[in-house]
């Protein structure tokens, strides 16, 4: 059997598992009985339920993502996040209420904070790394903690308001952040 045809009848197990147990009691067990494996052949690809659990989202938010990272499309990038957690809601709720919920913000805030690195790059090349790296952290958590809440939330709030509330904080406050980060003493850039 194909190694990536092996993952994904893992990965599907364990979707189709958390849909009915909260994911700190499955087991390797259920898990391979679930896919029709073996143990051996689980811990061949994975050293743990949590690693499968870091590869899934990977696989299905992460390299999605990174293909539509641009200044004109960061709003295509959120929603597909949005999307991708509007049809996987019982998944990302049980990862989040599990001991592997720094998973799941983890992966948030890389596609978050790689979306606004690109938008920097887009905005001036030639933003110092110290101050793009800066930039990033902070949107990048902002963004993230608004997902999070619309998780914990229920998804209440519509896609188009929380993308319409994204763009009033960006719009324009990249631009401003490199202006003043380029004139403060803190990013080694003042006299």
């Amino acid at each position: 059997m194909n190694k990536q045809t092996t993952k994904w009848q893992l990965a599907t197990a364990l979707k189709d598992l958390m849909q009915t147990t909260a994911l700190d009691h499955i087991t390797i067990d259920m898990l391979t009985k679930k896919a029709k494996l073996t143990r051996n052949t689980f811990y061949y690809h994975f050293e743990d339920i949590y690693a499968l659990l870091a590869w899934i989202y990977q696989q299905e938010i992460v390299q999605q993502a990174q293909a539509y990272t641009n200044i004109n499309t960061w709003q295509t990038v959120y929603r597909l996040i949005l999307d991708y957690i509007e049809t996987n809601q019982k998944f990302c709720l049980e990862s989040f209420h599990s001991i592997g919920r720094d998973l799941l913000e983890n992966l948030l805030y890389e596609v978050s904070s790689d979306m606004v690195q690109r938008v920097i790059i887009d905005v001036e090349p030639n933003t110092p790394a110290e101050l793009q790296k800066a930039i990033s952290n902070f949107y990048g958590w902002a963004l993230t903690m608004q997902v999070i809440q619309w998780l914990r939330n229920n998804l209440t709030e519509s896609k188009d308001a929380l993308i319409r509330r994204a763009e009033i904080m960006l719009n324009g406050t990249i631009e401003n952040a490199i202006k003043n980060g380029r004139q403060s003493y803190f990013f080694g850039q003042s006299h």
